[in-house]
């Protein structure tokens, strides 16, 4: 329930639609009733020729209107000529209320998902990092389509028939106590009993269907798992072991649904049950009295034929609640994400000017859950500076470079960029100053210039291919065969390690932000593709230029940062040595140390070093 009324909050802005929908249901259950009202005189005037008991429909329709007195004077063969068209104008009256209801519903449906897909995308958007890191993208992925499904399926038939089907019900219970309150309370008198079992089948139906939704989920995590590293899969001949494991967790969720059939196999007779009994009831009660000509055989038709009437609505309404709970149960997934906090928010007040003087990193430390990564780090990067971080495995630079676009958040200290804490400002000012270029390159499954201008569609030609000649993209770009418009494939499988990287320098070319991050941007390269990568490098970092652009790089091939301006060596989270990088080499530290172990096996190669033509550093 909690699930559906927060869904009422996406049905706001369509509340209009929504009121128009439920008149549309009202007219419905009226002509409904109206369809039970007219049996019972109409078979009484034709098996007993009694136009009397036409009459009694003037209880059914407003005063003032004259009908009362106009059955009162016709006959049975003027009765019997009007019936067919007051038959005929209620089935159209009904018809176009459930045509109005349904495109109404329908639509509304259509339009809260859209919004509630929009919603949860947008979130995902804002999250940080770290949510991304303890969650599978399978689940999310599943949350998106099995989960939103189920809410969509849930939204256009289950709240429709629910207020369709129930107004439906209101109205023909509404009758037959109106016909008779004895016969009444005699049929539906034990109704609050057998709500009990309804109830209690309806609690286990939502905890196997909470059960079910993970399961899916779980399935869509498995998949996407295995499709991604189908080669390691494959080169490593695991596809009977993923095939096995795969069944396993398919078995699970047979299980799970086996469940869930018998709970909702054994609602629909339960309900045929309740149905039977009431009818039983009735025939016991009024047989006598019909006999006995207690009871008029107008009113006892049109009592049964309400009775049957409630019979349709009732049943379905027992059938789309398996459907509604289902909805609940991925509704309350989907609003699981929406409910999550990102842990970096975007509460600055002001923008961030451009770039002038320097960052600072004040006393930072940083942990990941209880794993300290930093220990009140100290850092300087001042304008037009290349900065090098290096250090053992784990020693905390890629944490330093990604707390400075805060896509972490520092639990001690502040980062500071010309004085201003970065925490102060709105994230779009910081990051819109900010390029990164990483080993993982990202590219969207688009053309190669979409890629470059990503974010900007309508950014000249001329301007993409100026990007692409600087990181020396071009001419590879032209040999493909629609240049520009290749398309790349998802993730940028069609290219090359070294082409898809490239690309993503051209694409901080094209930003030309103030200050650069490069995370071991040549790392997953062979030294051909490195070669060229890193000339590329060279250029949009401004190496051998007046300007340096100001740049963070992270890199374990020590050659490719000795032109760096300055040398950070992090070990255990903190800083242990600071220079040049003939400096330090001199110093016999743990820059040396680290020179010795990554370049002793004689990988160094001039051609590769930033600045290497300029003259020793």
């Amino acid at each position: 329930m909690d699930a559906y009324l927060r869904l009422l909050r996406f049905v706001r802005p369509f509340r209009a639609r929504f009121a128009f929908a439920i008149l549309c249901m009202v007219v419905y259950a009226v002509a409904t009733a109206a369809y039970a009202a007219l049996i019972g005189p109409l078979l009484d005037l034709l098996f007993n020729g009694r136009s009397d008991a036409v009459a009694s429909l003037d209880r059914f329709v407003p005063g003032g209107l004259g009908v009362s007195e106009a059955l009162a004077h016709a006959d049975r063969y003027q009765i019997l000529a009007a019936v067919p068209f007051v038959i005929v104008g209620v089935s159209l009256l009904k018809g176009a209320a459930a045509f109005g209801q349904f495109y109404l519903m329908g639509m509304l449906g259509q339009r809260v998902v859209a919004d509630l897909r929009k919603a949860l995308f947008d979130h995902l958007l804002g999250l940080s990092p770290a949510f991304f890191a303890r969650r599978h993208s399978g689940d999310l992925m599943s949350r998106f389509a099995a989960d939103i499904g189920a809410v969509e399926v849930a939204i256009t038939n289950s709240i429709a028939s629910y207020l369709r089907d129930g107004l439906t019900v209101v109205v023909m219970l509404a009758t037959c106590f109106f016909l008779d309150w004895r016969m009444s309370l005699v049929v539906f008198g034990a109704i609050p009993i057998t709500l009990v079992p309804v109830v209690r089948l309806g609690q286990r139906l939502k905890k196997v269907t909470v059960q079910g939704q993970a399961s899916i989920g779980q399935i869509a995590q498995m998949v996407q798992e295995t499709v991604s590293g189908i080669r390691v899969v494959q080169a490593f001949g695991m596809e009977r072991w993923e095939s096995a494991r795969f069944a396993e967790a398919n078995r699970a969720w047979l299980r799970i649904q086996r469940r869930s059939f018998l709970v909702r196999a054994f609602s629909s007779p339960l309900m045929e049950v309740m149905a039977a009994a009431g009818l039983a009831a009735v025939i016991a009660w009024v047989g006598p009295r019909i006999i006995s000509g207690q009871l008029p055989a107008a009113k006892i038709f049109t009592f049964i034929a309400a009775v049957m009437q409630l019979y349709q609505p009732v049943k379905q309404l027992g059938r789309v609640s398996q459907m509604a709970l289902q909805g609940a149960a991925a509704g309350e997934r989907v609003f699981e994400i929406l409910d999550t906090p990102t842990a970096v928010p975007d509460t600055g007040a002001g923008e961030l000017a451009p770039f002038q003087e320097a960052i600072r990193y004040e006393e930072v430390s940083f942990a990941y859950g209880d794993a300290p990564v930093l220990h009140r780090l100290s850092l300087e990067i001042r304008k037009g500076e290349v900065v090098a971080l290096v250090g053992g495995s784990g020693g905390g630079k890629t944490t330093v470079a990604n707390l400075l676009p805060r896509f972490w958040e520092p639990t001690r200290g502040r980062i500071t960029i010309d004085g201003r804490d970065i925490r102060e400002v709105t994230l779009g000012s910081l990051r819109r100053q900010l390029a990164l270029v990483t080993q993982d390159t990202v590219l969207f499954n688009d053309t190669i210039r979409n890629n470059i201008a990503y974010g900007g569609p309508d950014i000249p030609l001329a301007e993409v291919e100026r990007a692409a000649r600087m990181a020396q993209a071009h001419d590879f770009i032209m040999a493909l065969p629609h240049g520009y418009e290749t398309q790349v494939g998802e993730k940028g499988t069609l290219l090359s390690g070294g082409q898809r990287q490239r690309l993503a320098i051209a694409r901080a070319f094209l930003k030309d932000a103030p200050i650069l991050i490069l995370d071991e941007a040549t790392s997953a390269l062979d030294a051909e593709s490195e070669r060229e990568v890193q000339r590329a490098l060279e250029s949009l970092m401004g190496l051998g230029s007046e300007g340096h652009r100001t740049t963070l790089v992270i890199a374990h091939r020590l050659s490719t940062i000795r032109g760096a301006d300055r040398i950070v060596v992090l070990s255990k989270g903190q800083v242990v040595e600071e220079g040049r990088h003939e400096a330090l080499l001199a110093r016999g530290g743990e820059y040396a140390r680290l020179h010795r172990i990554y370049e002793g096996e004689g990988r160094s190669d001039p051609a590769l070093v930033p600045g290497a033509a300029a003259g020793p550093a």
